[in-house]
């Protein structure tokens, strides 16, 4: 077992930014803290399945620390459902789809009127939402552009939502979530072991940090447009009920010591 002090350590560096973000953004710490009982229950609810126990309140509470009457309150919590960003979507089936791609690269699209528009490709992803709202937010971002001639170009590869947007919330949540995911796998010990590496220097300058950030940009922008074609035909050709996220991060800044 891990010592205390180095398990409180942990916590300091991965509360540390969450909590400068639920500041920033109005959530007051009783929610914070009653969503991290959720989480104690449903953690302690899978060690005790898992290790073959009955799961009764008694000993969930003496795993997590919380009063019963909390932990009948969490149960009849509804989770929230979670559902796949559309846009998200759109632009990798432009990508992918041979109605509106060639060769892995998406092509230009008409508005409308046509089996290759933008209004097709819209509502192949979601009819209860009017395309031209898909459209105005891909602009929005940056995400695609119209030319003079009022054909839709994919200016950018992947969706990357407005900062501060709801839709950056929930990437947040979902790349985030599944590398703390891979990673406490690999700490725990299940096996196979989830790939998770890093580099990491310091005593670099200013200019030599921006070098290597474009270098990993464009490597990994290499990988990801590889796994999306790959995944794309895999999933066309059969159906399954697994998924995965594949991602990475460059991270840097003044006076780190590590």
């Amino acid at each position: 077992m891990c010592k205390l002090h180095i398990m409180l350590d942990l916590l300091d560096r991965l509360l540390d930014p969450l909590a400068r973000l639920m500041i920033s953004r109005g959530v007051l710490f009783p929610e914070f803290a009653d969503r991290m009982k959720r989480s104690y229950l449903g953690a302690a609810t899978h060690q005790i399945t898992a290790e073959g126990h009955k799961t009764t309140d008694s000993r969930i509470s003496i795993l997590t620390g919380l009063q019963r009457r909390d932990i009948a309150r969490l149960r009849a919590i509804e989770p929230n459902e979670q559902r796949p960003n559309p846009l998200a979507r759109l632009v990798a089936l432009w990508q992918t789809h041979p109605d509106f791609s060639h060769g892995g690269k998406a092509l230009a699209l008409d508005r409308s009127g046509s089996k290759r528009s933008f209004d097709a490709l819209a509502k192949m992803v979601r009819r209860d939402v009017h395309p031209r709202t898909m459209l105005d937010s891909l602009e929005a971002a940056g995400t695609l552009g119209i030319d003079r001639n009022g054909r839709i170009h994919l200016e950018e590869t992947s969706y990357q939502p407005l900062s501060g947007s709801e839709d950056q919330i929930a990437y947040l949540a979902a790349n985030v979530g599944d590398h703390l995911c891979a990673a406490t796998d690999n700490v725990v010990g299940n096996s196979p072991p989830r790939f998770e590496r890093a580099v990491h220097y310091g005593g670099l300058t200013s200019d030599q940090i921006a070098e290597l950030d474009a270098d990993f940009r464009d490597a990994q922008m290499d990988i990801l447009k590889r796994l999306n074609q790959k995944a794309a035909k895999m999933k066309h050709s059969a159906s399954g009920s697994h998924r995965f996220r594949a991602g990475g991060y460059f991270y840097s800044n003044d006076g780190d010591p590590s």
